[in-house]
C-alpha cells in the first residue's frame, strides 16, 4: 500500500511531465522580450492652428519613416488633461514602436530626436515618450 506522501510524489512528478513539454500541443506564440515605445505628439498649437493632416503626413514621410524603416504603427487619439484648473482635450497622434533588446537604445535616440524636431517644428512644449518591456509573439495559422 503508497503512502500519501508517496501518493502525492507521484501526483506532482506526473503534473511536472506533462507541463514541461510531454503534450504535443503547440504554443501558438514565439515569444521574445521586446521594448514598447509610445510617443504621443499633440496637435493643438498656442496662437495658431492645429498641426494640419498635411503637416503630419508630410513629418512622418519626412521624418518618421526614414528613422524606422522597419516600421511603426500609427494611431489618431484625444487627449485629455487639466490645465489651469480646466477639463481640457487636445487632437493627438500616437506612434507604436516596437523593438528588440538589441535594438532598443538605439531607437530611443532616434525616438528622442523625432520629439525634438517636432517640437521646433511646430512649436511645442515637449511630446510625451512611454516605454515598456513587452513579450512580442506572432500567432500563426495552423
Amino acid at each position: 500500500m503508497l503512502g500519501m506522501r508517496t501518493v502525492l510524489l507521484l501526483v506532482l512528478l506526473f503534473a511536472g511531465l506533462v507541463s514541461s513539454g510531454c503534450s504535443t500541443a503547440r504554443n501558438p506564440l514565439d515569444t521574445t522580450a521586446w521594448t514598447r515605445s509610445e510617443v504621443y505628439f499633440g496637435l493643438s498649437r498656442r496662437g495658431a492652428a492645429d498641426v494640419s493632416d498635411d503637416e503630419w503626413r508630410q513629418f512622418v514621410a519626412t521624418e518618421v519613416v526614414p528613422a524606422f524603416p522597419g516600421g511603426f504603427t500609427e494611431l489618431t487619439a484625444l487627449g485629455h488633461f487639466s490645465a489651469d484648473g480646466q477639463s481640457r482635450s487636445e487632437p493627438v497622434r500616437v506612434l507604436v514602436i516596437l523593438n528588440p533588446p538589441e535594438q532598443a537604445a538605439a531607437a530611443g535616440r532616434r525616438i528622442d530626436a523625432l520629439g525634438r524636431i517636432y517640437c521646433r517644428r511646430f512649436n511645442q512644449d515637449a511630446v510625451l515618450r512611454a516605454d515598456a518591456p513587452v513579450t512580442l509573439g506572432f500567432i500563426h495559422a495552423d
